[in-house]
Formats: structure tokens, sequence, C-alpha cells
């Protein structure tokens, strides 16, 4: 009896001596990370009351040891306290320590909860799970120093075409502005670079009518396109200064512009059809692609006209304004114009009737549709943030300068480089102005 408790006991102090030495076997073979790195980030504060902080991305440079944000948060935007969001490579465990610097002098260990003076972070500093590799990571909390929407605006010329001017229309084409004038008995021009704006050249125009309507002006990446309203006649030139008529199987009455995402080519225009007025596509008006009918409140004259074509959007549009119809209607309306099913789809806005659209100039400027326009004394600029369908006045820190005269049919043009262009006009006194503004976004200063 007493040999089947002790063999009992003996096989029982065995398998605790197996256990034992098995725990203490993956004890030693077990490998802690050595990865410090932080591969998410992102700040949450109470009195972020308009959830600025959640919607902020931040970048991780892992090679340069920063965490920043590309966009600046808001104007003004200002919290005393934030909680931080870290991840490492496992959701559990990822860290042995944090530690955060602060302005001037300061370092602590960081936990979840904690409260963080985000104004005064200065360096995450994170040990691995391994409890030896560090990484240290610079931080930065980029905020607007000024407002990011006031768009400033600067006189590059007092006056730079030679007397006398009848009409005129700049353009941007190849590099180049080039102003487009009639001076009472010939259509000339001047050129400067894009991006100067204060030293002109003259151009030899060759093979272009005094009769050519200046408004009807229609650049492409390969060439330009004029309309000589009195005959139907359409004018092309590869490089501005030499021209040359164009043979079309139809008359064309209005060059709209080029339409984006267009399938059938890449000019939006009007023809003559069987008797009636249809869009049409086309490249180089040598071949017309007819679509559906013109309405017959749709501006053919004198209008203005812009893209609105965003890249992170698959809504491309061509929006319309002011401008007179085929029977010498006034076009009191703003036109948004795109390609649906095979068909050009002619939407109006919901603008006020109030606005005075005779004269007014579209410009599409970041990611808004712009409409310049009067009002008593002055010039307004109201925006779209829909492609032209409803409309506000600009706030006031979009309001031009004092010295800007008030006018209308000018011609306003975008760059590359986040500038708006103003060339011209004519003024309430009904005198061709020759001047030229530069603006631009204070957010766009320092690019």
């Amino acid at each position: 009896m007493v040999s089947k408790y002790f063999s009992l006991a003996w096989l029982l102090v065995l398998n605790l001596l197996l256990l034992t030495s098995c725990l203490n076997s993956n004890n030693e073979d077990l490998e802690y990370s050595p990865d410090a790195q932080i591969y998410a980030f992102s700040l949450s504060s109470a009195t972020d009351t308009s959830d600025v902080l959640p919607a902020t991305k931040f970048t991780i440079d892992q090679v340069n040891g920063k965490i920043f944000n590309q966009e600046p948060l808001p104007y003004l935007f200002q919290v005393d306290s934030v909680v931080l969001n870290i991840t490492g490579s496992s959701t559990y465990n990822s860290y042995t320590l944090v530690q955060l610097k602060l302005r001037p002098d300061s370092t602590y260990n960081w936990i979840q909860a904690d409260s963080v003076a985000i104004s005064r972070l200065e360096k995450i500093i994170t040990t691995a799970p391994d409890g030896i590799t560090k990484k240290t990571y610079d931080f930065q909390l980029n905020i607007y120093q000024e407002d990011p929407y006031l768009l400033q605006w600067k006189q590059k010329s007092p006056g730079y075409l030679p007397a006398p001017v009848v009409s005129q229309k700049t353009i941007a084409f190849k590099g180049q502005f080039i102003t487009y004038f009639n001076s009472g008995t010939a259509t000339k021009a001047m050129s400067t670079a894009i991006g100067d704006g204060t030293a002109w050249t003259a151009l030899s125009l060759t093979g272009l009518p005094s009769t050519l309507r200046l408004s009807s002006l229609v650049p492409t990446d390969d060439a330009v396109y004029g309309l000589d309203t009195t005959t139907g006649i359409v004018y092309q030139s590869a490089n501005g200064i030499n021209w040359s008529q164009v043979v079309t199987t139809n008359t064309i009455k209005a060059i709209y512009g080029v339409l984006p995402s267009a399938t059938q080519g890449k000019i939006l225009a009007a023809a003559e059809m069987n008797g009636e007025l249809t869009f049409v596509q086309t490249d180089n008006f040598s071949v017309l692609k007819p679509m559906n009918k013109l309405p017959a409140n749709l501006p053919v004259r004198d209008f203005s006209a812009t893209r609105a074509d965003i890249t992170s959007s698959y809504s491309k549009y061509l929006i319309l304004s002011g401008g007179a119809t085929t029977d010498s209607s006034l076009n009191n309306n703003i036109w948004i114009l795109l390609e649906n099913n095979g068909t050009i789809s002619s939407i109006p806005s919901r603008i006020s009737n109030t606005v005075p659209l005779q004269g007014s100039s579209l410009f599409f400027y970041d990611d808004k549709t712009y409409l310049m326009t009067t009002s008593s004394d002055k010039n307004v600029l109201m925006s779209s943030q829909n492609y032209g369908l409803d409309w506000i006045t600009a706030a006031d820190n979009q309001v031009f300068p004092s010295g800007f005269t008030r006018r209308t049919n000018t011609s306003i043009v975008t760059d590359a480089g986040n500038n708006v262009w103003i060339f011209g006009g004519i003024s309430a006194t009904q005198t061709q102005l020759t001047d030229v503004w530069k603006g631009r976004l204070s957010k766009y200063a320092t690019n």
C-alpha cells in the first residue's frame, strides 16, 4: 500500500519537473519585437467642438523621424490640450515605453489617458517591446498663420495696350498671355510670358480679319479658334500669330469652349443644321459631330465661359453667363453644360435674377466656380461650390482693393501657380481699360 502511494507521488513530482522545464524553455526562447515605429497617429480633444482634429490626416515620415499634418489646421484654430492616439506594429503591447518631450525642457512617460499640451509637444520617443530599440519623432502641428482664403491683389501694369482699343480679349496659350484687341480698323495683339504681366511684346498677326468677334476666341492645347460672326467662318492658329480659315461643313454660330470629358470632340460649338441650331462636338472644326438641338434661350455670342474640371471628381462641366441669344435677347442666367449619354444637357443655375450677368466674367479657381459681377459702384465676386448651380457672395476677405476700377467684360485667366489674372475690361463710362491685376489666395503664397 505504501509502495502504491509512493509511486503516485513520484509520478506527480516528475510531471511538475517536466512542466517547469518546458515553461523555462519557452521563456528563454521568446523574442520581443525591436520595432519601435509609429504606424498610425491622430489627435482628439473635448474642446474641439467642430471635430477638426479627428479629420486631420497626419504624415509619418519614418526615414526622417517626423510626424506632421500636411494640410494646416484652420486659421485661429486653438485647443489647450489633446489626447494622443498612437498605434504601433501591434495593437497589443506595441511599446514598453513612450516618452513625450515638451517645450521648453520637460520629458515625461506617457500613458493613453494623458492630456497633452499640444502647443508644447516637440518630440515623441518610443521604446520597442524588446526594451532596447528606440525611435524619436519630431512633432509639428501646422496651423494657418493668416487667413488662407484672403484673396490679395496687386496691379502688375497700369496700361499695356496702345490706343485706340475698341474691344479686347486675353487668353493663355502655349506659355504666353496673348491679348487680342481691335483698334477700329484692324485686329492686333500683344503677348507676355505667363507669370509676368509687365513686359509685353507686339505680335505681327497675319490672316486675322478685323471682323472677328474677339469674345469668341477659344484656346486648346494645340490651337486657338475664333469666329467671324458676320460670315460664320472659323479661323485657327497653331501659334496665335498666323491665322487661316477652317473649311466647315456647316455654318458655325457659337464656340462655347473645351468641354471636359467630351467623348466626340473636345470643343463644344453650335452650328446650323437642317434649319436648326444644333450642338456639335469637334476637335478642329474639320469634322462636326451633331448632338441635340440648342435651347432657344442659350447665348450664342458675347457670353463668358469657364470649365469646371476637378481632378478628384467625375463631375466636369462647361459654364456660361451673360451674352445674347440668336434673336438678340439678353441671357440673364448661368447655364451648366455637360455631355450625358450622347446629348448635351443645359442646366440653368439657381442664381438670383437680381445679379447683373451682362458683362460678367466666369473663372474656375481653388476647385470653385467664381463669377465677377457688379454692384453699384464696384465689382464683387460670387462663388459656387456645386459647379455653378447655387451662388453666394464672397466674404469680406475676397473684395477688390480700393484702387480697382469698376468694370465689365474683363478677361480672367488662372495659371498653374494658383494665380488669378485680370486683364482690362470696360469702365462704367464705357472706356476700355488696359490694366493688369494679379490675385492669389494667401494659402498659396508660400507655394
